[in-house]
């Protein structure tokens, strides 16, 4: 599957991002960085040897500042946790305009490039891995330690929980659904319904999770096929762990091998919980889109969008 953040311009200046490295780089030259890919953050490879991350153009103020420290405190709780590459940042500015933080690069290509030339007993061996990192990630361990440690709120439960998608329901309705048409709506509307209506959904065991994790932030050798890392946590916070599973758009084989090989606790409505997670995250790209005028990102949620329609008809 190619991801829309895969396709997307970075929106600065190749001049800008150099002036930005000066002071860590010296003798920083233009061929010496390299554009990757523009999601939540642009990303550039600098030196060979070193992975830039620089908030979108929106989060380029003290939102931003904010959304790396948040990251920052996340990774350096997890490491010792985690027995795969995780980012360990080494250059950091917080400056509001410009804020960025940078790690040494882990070496290895996304799975989501790979995933298509591996035999299904390679994709195996992947899926087993995957479900021990998140095994590790979902430990009690690690989010006893984060609340302990103030890494994370402890304010999470799972009452607030189905107030948050009971609120974001009522609010979706009022300012995306007048671009629907009416398959569209009644998709959504049967989504949530059968989400919220159900009082089993909204008792689980919550943990740490990654919470962008897809094949485009899992890192493999591309001759072994082996995972070297797991990057992009900007979104890793305490919440629903199915959130980590949403792996519909490869084979069931491959998310039953995950499940499998997973030690943390499946409750009976965890793959339910699955379902709509996966079906609600095309909306996030409409919402954003609509919000901050990226007609782009507003397509790319609409695409989306069918093809979850078409994966799960309701």
């Amino acid at each position: 599957m190619t991801f829309f953040e895969e396709n997307r311009a970075t929106d600065i200046s190749l001049a800008e991002v150099i002036d930005s490295l000066y002071s860590f780089f010296p003798d920083i030259k233009e061929n010496d960085v390299k554009f990757f890919y523009h999601g939540t953050y642009n990303v550039f490879e600098v030196k060979n040897q070193f992975i830039f991350r620089i908030p979108d153009k929106v989060f380029r103020n003290q939102r931003g500042v904010k959304l790396i420290q948040k990251e920052l405190k996340m990774l350096h709780h997890i490491h010792k946790y985690i027995s795969v590459a995780i980012p360990a940042p080494i250059y950091l500015s917080i400056d509001p305009d410009f804020p960025l933080m940078g790690y040494e690069k882990i070496e290895g290509l996304p799975l989501s490039k790979c995933y298509k030339k591996a035999s299904m007993k390679e994709k195996f061996k992947i899926a087993r891995e995957i479900g021990d990192f998140l095994s590790e990630l979902h430990s009690d361990e690690l989010l006893k330690e984060a609340i302990r440690n103030r890494i994370v709120e402890s304010a999470f439960s799972c009452e607030k929980y189905r107030e948050y998608w009971e609120k974001y329901f009522e609010n979706i309705q009022v300012s995306i659904f007048k671009s629907m048409n009416s398959t569209q709506k009644r998709w959504i509307i049967n989504l949530f319904n059968r989400f919220l209506n159900k009082k089993e959904n909204f008792n689980f065991k919550y943990t740490i999770i990654h919470g962008d994790f897809d094949t485009s932030n899992i890192l493999v050798d591309p001759k072994t096929l082996k995972i070297t890392g797991i990057v992009d946590f900007e979104e890793s916070r305490i919440y629903d762990p199915a959130a980590d599973f949403l792996f519909y758009d490869e084979e069931d084989d491959f998310l039953s091998e995950i499940l499998s090989n997973y030690k943390g606790k499946i409750d009976k409505n965890f793959e339910e919980r699955m379902k709509f997670l996966y079906g609600w995250s095309c909306l996030a790209y409409i919402e954003f889109g609509r919000n901050n005028n990226l007609p782009d990102m507003i397509e790319a949620g609409f695409q989306l969008l069918k093809i979850k329609m078409n994966r799960f008809p309701i």
